[in-house]
């Protein structure tokens, strides 16, 4: 059976966020704003005492079994069938050291009841060098991409702990949230690719905010 501690990092690994990235990014001056990406209203909220970080425990070696947690392909096989651009990283500062797509079997909840199976895809990428290291998420955002799909303005508010990051020369925003209690940090981006479809990268990893972004920034289309 697995771990509580396993349960939230899949939990982690699979929130989704609405935001979007291609190139390296600045900070908004006030946490306060509102930015709007296409028809996405998105708000940090004022600071609330009841909101804090949530605090993890995962490992990189914890990371790197849940990577390993389904039915694995290579990168190649993966960039046949991901359903869009398959991006890859150009060299950076820590050596990627494992890649992989990965199926992964999911089952959801219904008014109490245990529902149908749902199988996800994503592709994985795993940084290090000693004790720095990344993980980097790749998926397809079908849940934003039917937001920009909608003709009305759809809001999201997120807790003052989080950070929206501005990419400069496009109108695309990013999200950094910190855990507490520990030096790693989850970078969230969308990039909205000519075909209308919603790559989402979600890297987390110990590494400083200026790296996350670089690292992020490094991706590019085939």
């Amino acid at each position: 059976m697995m771990g509580i501690k396993m349960l939230y990092l899949l939990a982690t690994i699979l929130m989704t966020i609405t935001l979007g990235f291609q190139t390296p990014v600045r900070a908004l001056e006030n946490a306060s704003q509102k930015w709007l990406w296409h028809n996405i209203e998105i708000t940090i909220k004022k600071p609330m005492d009841a909101e804090k970080p949530d605090e993890v425990t995962a490992s990189i070696e914890d990371y790197k079994r849940v990577s390993k947690g389904g039915k694995v392909i290579t990168t190649h096989e993966a960039q046949k069938v991901f359903g869009a651009p398959l991006y890859r990283p150009v060299p950076f500062k820590i050596p990627l050291v494992a890649s992989n797509g990965l199926y992964q079997q999911f089952f959801t909840l219904k008014e109490g009841k245990m529902g149908d199976p749902v199988l996800k895809f994503a592709h994985w990428d795993i940084f290090q060098k000693g004790g720095e290291w990344a993980v980097v998420i790749q998926d397809i955002d079908t849940f934003t991409r039917d937001l920009l799909n909608r003709k009305e303005t759809v809001r999201d508010a997120y807790p003052w702990y989080m950070k929206v990051l501005q990419v400069p020369g496009s109108d695309n925003v990013a999200l950094l949230t910190p855990f507490a209690n520990s030096e790693m940090k989850r970078l969230s981006v969308q990039i909205l690719d000519p075909q209308s479809k919603v790559i989402r990268l979600q890297i987390i990893g110990n590494l400083s905010e200026q790296d996350l972004i670089s690292l992020a920034s490094g991706y590019k289309s085939p």
